[in-house]
């Protein structure tokens, strides 16, 4: 048998994520980066610089995201900084 050990990482090196309530309804929904893109008419690179915050949302795709999820903007881009 053999044991692995599992060390808490540093805070400072955990990732935080941009769009935590996105990404909450895209896991509730078992939508992915591509399947988000699909909706979107986007790329699944676009989607992942849009949710990195390498790139910002254009107001039609936050249109179509909140419409697709049933919330409106604070409940899935308002970031907690």
């Amino acid at each position: 048998m053999s044991w692995v050990f599992c060390l808490p990482r540093k805070e400072s090196n955990m990732k935080k994520l941009k769009y935590p309530g996105l990404v909450g309804e895209m896991a509730k929904h078992g939508d992915t980066q591509k399947s988000l893109g699909e909706i979107l008419g986007i790329s699944f690179p676009s989607v992942s610089r849009r949710l990195s915050g390498k790139k910002e949302w254009s107001i039609s795709e936050i249109e179509k995201i909140c419409e697709h999820y049933g919330k409106n903007y604070y409940q899935l881009f308002k970031n907690e900084d």
